[in-house]
């Protein structure tokens, strides 16, 4: 840059302080690397060539971009900064995933996020496999090689038809469903959960007459609204029911979902200080 702003290997070298023939030597190089001539060199004057002055015009952007990646990765390597694979349940980002989101993001400069929705199994191989960074499921896996973080439990409660006789309760024990076609989501999605609720039936004295398994939540909402069954959900995504259902909380003690945040074992950086330190002030 210097060499083309004064046209001159001796100004340039005077002005960065180093003898000229390691200037030249510097360049000569450089014109090696790139198999090309950056300088016609006359007797005592020196001009651009056309890739020269391709070169001049393109390299102080080359030189801001390479300065922003070299800081940019400082940052990441110190968890000033991050780029975070984030999977979780439908549930979880309905819930509280955002608050966690924001929190990060309030806390980290440049942060981003990139987001994977799969089952909870996927979600933990993903973890373990560190193609995630972390992950959000609705139960509290026990694996040395996973770091969970509990969150608050929440109650499961059930959607009703709004023409349902239970309607009129306002709680409902599980053994009041004992006859009711049980939309449930499938078992491959969550089997810890699933197992739980029907352990919870079994319990309460029956095992559920029928049992209709469909994904996503909206349309188990959907089939309760069309008469088809009654279906589970964390009480709080009791506002995503529609019109044509009703949503009642179940009779104590019932079926908990026991959300956690996983991660490896071993991860460190900033952004687990921040999330490790807002669920246990926020949500546990």
């Amino acid at each position: 840059m210097v060499i083309a702003d004064e046209l001159s290997f001796r100004k340039a070298a005077d002005k960065l302080h180093i003898a000229q023939p390691a200037l030249s030597r510097q360049i000569a190089q450089l014109e090696e690397a790139l198999e090309c001539q950056l300088f016609d060199r006359q007797k005592r004057k020196i001009r651009l060539t056309a890739a020269g002055e391709f070169l001049y015009i393109k390299l102080p952007n080359l030189i801001n971009q390479l300065h922003e990646i070299t800081h940019h990765t400082h940052k990441v390597a110190t968890g000033q900064s991050a780029i975070l694979k984030f999977g979780y349940s439908s549930a979880a980002m309905s819930y509280f995933l955002p608050s966690i989101i924001k929190e990060i993001q309030n806390n980290i400069i440049d942060c981003e996020f990139k987001f994977f929705e799969e089952t909870s199994d996927e979600l933990i191989g993903g973890v373990i496999s560190e193609r995630l960074d972390a992950a959000f499921i609705l139960y509290r896996p026990d694996n040395p090689l996973l770091m969970t973080i509990p969150i608050k439990a929440d109650q499961t409660g059930i959607i009703l038809p709004d023409d349902h006789p239970l309607t009129h309760k306002k709680r409902i024990a599980l053994k009041e469903l004992k006859d009711e076609t049980l939309i449930l989501f499938p078992r491959i999605t969550n089997p810890v959960m699933y197992d739980e609720i029907i352990f919870y039936c079994q319990q309460a004295g029956f095992s559920p007459r029928s049992i209709i398994e469909t994904a996503p939540r909206s349309t188990a909402i959907g089939l309760v609204a069309a008469g088809q069954g009654i279906a589970t959900i964390a009480a709080s995504l009791k506002h995503t029911c529609v019109n044509g259902t009703t949503f009642r909380p179940l009779v104590q003690p019932g079926p908990m979902i026991n959300y956690s945040c996983i991660t490896a074992s071993e991860r460190t950086g900033k952004w687990v200080d921040v999330l490790n330190k807002f669920i246990q002030q926020d949500l546990s």
